[in-house]
């Protein structure tokens, strides 16, 4: 997986070298650099490139940004601008490579601390590859452990699993191959090794595994379904009760309307069975259905001696014709 694939993965070793291609560029301004554009003010990535490494060996001593890697960030430096340096065409390489090895050598950190060596064995070498992914992934290393111990509740992407399965097989590969019984002393990948040995003598970089696993994109594509699939839901539940809005209000009022009829009932029985309401109550029939029988008596003998007059009682004789026995 090469470092334009990891990019997305938002990993320390991509900020590093974001920092390295901006920070400094200004301050790395030069005739020579400037020259190497096709035309007169025109910054080309060739131009950048010359600024940018002449403007970080100025400050040198101010990139403290590669944590626990930072001895090394000589190293660092040399791989980024052989990185950048891969990617311009081979016309702009040659006459780029030239002046970044003058302005190095120009440098006051040429003797101290950073000289262009290890950057001219990156000429004509691939090796260079092997041991950038090295230095990348133990740069890496604290930020993935930490990602690792947390995937339980935020899962690895699989593109972040892929890229530590590959990190520790290269890792365990290039052990295999720089057994001390083995003449590879100088073999850079094996230079590398040793460097972040120093920095982690356990292998730790082996121990980092994702505890789950899961496509950020196909995750997401659920999580669009899946709400959709809500809104779906919720506009066809509210469609059928606005479509039966009209044949069901009756329904509604009539529960509405019986409910508290219906739970009035036992409430009565219970009074009626159980309390002195009872006797109360058929005593207030009984008197009621006596006067209502003398009334229609009277009623009737009044009726009898008055059989034409109609008008006098209107209401009671209607009331009259209700009860006559049949």
């Amino acid at each position: 997986m090469g470092s334009e694939d990891n990019n997305n993965l938002n990993l320390p070793s991509d900020k590093c070298y974001n920092e390295l291609d901006n920070t400094y560029v200004n301050a790395g301004k030069d005739k020579r650099c400037e020259n190497l554009g096709k035309n007169p003010g025109e910054y080309t990535k060739a131009t950048l490139l010359c600024m940018g490494l002449n403007g970080n060996l100025k400050n040198y001593d101010n990139l403290n940004i590669f944590q626990k890697m930072n001895n090394y960030k000589c190293n660092y430096l040399s791989l980024w601008a052989h990185d950048r340096l891969s990617k311009l065409n081979q016309n702009e390489q040659t006459s780029t490579k030239s002046i970044i090895l003058t302005l190095w050598s120009e440098s006051e950190h040429y003797e101290k601390d950073c000289n262009p060596a290890q950057f001219a064995t990156y000429i004509k070498s691939t090796d260079h590859i092997t041991e950038k992914n090295l230095y990348d992934y133990a740069l890496n290393y604290e930020d993935l452990e930490n990602r690792c111990k947390a995937s339980n509740t935020i899962p690895c992407t699989t593109k972040l699993a892929e890229y530590i399965r590959i990190s520790k097989e290269l890792y365990n590969k290039v052990k295999r191959e720089c057994k001390p019984s083995q003449d590879t002393n100088f073999q850079r990948s094996c230079i590398a090794l040793k460097d972040i040995q120093k920095i982690y003598p356990n292998d730790e970089l082996l121990n980092i595994t994702c505890a789950r696993i899961e496509d950020g994109n196909k995750s997401s594509r659920n999580d669009e379904r899946r709400g959709f699939e809500g809104e779906l839901t919720a506009s066809y539940s509210f469609g059928s009760h606005s479509s039966g809005d009209a044949s069901s209000s009756d329904s509604y009022k009539a529960i509405g309307t019986s409910l508290p009829i219906l739970s009035v009932i036992p409430i009565g029985f219970v009074l009626y069975k159980f309390t002195g309401l009872g006797p109360m109550a058929r005593n207030l029939l009984r008197r009621g259905r006596i006067n209502g029988i003398n009334s229609q008596e009277e009623l009737t003998h009044e009726l009898l001696e008055n059989p034409y007059d109609s008008n006098a009682h209107p209401d009671l004789a209607e009331t009259y014709i209700g009860y006559q026995p049949i």
